[in-house]
């Protein structure tokens, strides 16, 4: 699967880019990106199986992307706030991931993925 992570914060994108090379694979991470406006820039020319997503940017909340283009690959939102799940899910997300995220919980937020189609 190819992954796309929509981090601001560099140490957290690090970590997640570590654990995913590290426990995964089959998932390659072809792109990151830190704000709304450069995933949507990003997404209008590139194409995803999966997206790792924080819900706060460097620019906005991650729901603007979803409202300026059509998102089509799976998403895992990744935050420090357990305020937006209910927000997460109406937008399709397939799990929510609280920081820091445990192993356990990215393993079966990968798995999810995987049974709901992913290649």
């Amino acid at each position: 699967m190819n992954v796309l992570i929509v981090e601001d914060e560099i140490m957290a994108q690090k970590s997640l880019t570590r654990a995913l090379m590290q426990n995964f694979s089959d998932l390659n991470i072809v792109g990151t990106t830190c704000s709304v406006k450069e995933t949507v820039e990003w997404l209008e020319n590139n194409s995803v199986d999966l997206i790792f997503m924080d819900v706060e940017l460097s620019d906005g909340i991650c729901f603007e992307i979803f409202r300026k283009i059509n998102v089509t690959a799976k998403v895992i939102m990744t935050t420090a706030y357990d305020t937006y799940a209910l927000k997460a899910f109406e937008a399709g997300s397939v799990d929510y991931l609280l920081k820091p995220i445990e192993h356990t919980a990215l393993k079966r937020a990968v798995a999810r993925c995987r049974m709901s189609g992913g290649s």
